[in-house]
């Protein structure tokens, strides 16, 4: 095994007539078929899980279960194209936990293999598959082992044409939706959480919140109209020089302004 320290690149195989020179990002050969997918077919594979700062050298990358974002400058490294794996059906749910989205959001589920440009998740689509859920897929976890077999299935069945980068790319149309790892829910019970029994749940303390922002939106809009008068009467003592009187109505204002503060405060939140 040869290994590259200055990006921690190894080398996981050397056949004697390589159809390509493949650099495999994220999961490695235990962790996914594809890697022997690639080495059957001939091809040199090197792998890393670690940040890299080039593509340089390599006919083609692959990402798949990638923790890393790909700057600008390592996209644009090299001639070689950098190919990502996604399980869902782009352009929804690009980002984090697409399965978890899917299902709270009903947007499409599937899976999608597309080129990696400057955006995330945002590249033309090579190839994608909608999934259709066994019945006894009833969990988070469940769904997600069948989303990365479906997506494992879908690379293999067109791996010549990866290879040999004969695909044909499309746009992506429409702008679909996004979601960063904060916009998980902290009431979320996890990924063996029953998945109808969570949306449930999940919508329920949704419209409890939202009868909660009514409420101090209510409020709010009671304190801003009990501004209205403390704002005339202070243009009048102004008008008739009472300055002791118009600190008094500035002490008001401010007590009425700290309290509508704290209520943007707990909403935002």
């Amino acid at each position: 095994m040869t290994i590259d320290s200055r990006q921690e690149v190894c080398q996981l195989n050397q056949p004697e007539t390589a159809k390509a020179r493949v650099l495999f990002l994220g999961y490695g050969a235990e962790e996914t078929k594809i890697v022997k997918a690639l080495m059957d077919n001939d091809c040199e594979v090197w792998h890393t899980a670690g940040k890299i700062s080039s593509t340089k050298g390599y006919d083609l990358a692959i990402s798949f279960g990638y923790r890393h974002i790909l700057s600008k400058n390592v996209i644009h490294s090299s001639s070689a194209p950098i190919i990502n794996l996604h399980i869902s059906y782009l352009p929804y749910n690009r980002g984090a936990h697409p399965n978890f989205w899917s299902f709270v959001e009903g947007t499409p589920s599937g899976v999608s293999i597309h080129l990696i440009d400057e955006g995330i998740d945002t590249g033309p689509l090579l190839y994608q598959r909608y999934a259709n859920f066994p019945k006894n897929a009833r969990t988070f976890a469940q769904t997600y082992a069948y989303l990365i077999e479906l997506i494992e299935q879908l690379f293999v069945e067109n791996i010549q044409e990866i290879i040999t980068q004969t695909y044909r790319p499309k746009k992506q149309r429409h702008k679909g939706t996004y979601h960063r790892l904060a916009d998980l829910p902290q009431a979320f019970s996890g990924w063996n959480a029953d998945i109808e029994e969570e949306i449930e749940k999940l919508d329920q303390r949704n419209a409890a919140t939202q009868i909660q922002d009514q409420k101090m939106l209510s409020e709010m809009e009671k304190i801003h109209r009990s501004l209205t008068a403390p704002w005339m009467g202070l243009i009048r003592l102004a008008l008739t020089e009472s300055p002791s009187q118009a600190k008094e109505l500035f002490r008001q204002m401010h007590t009425e302004e700290s309290k509508l503060a704290e209520l943007f405060d707990k909403l935002s939140r």
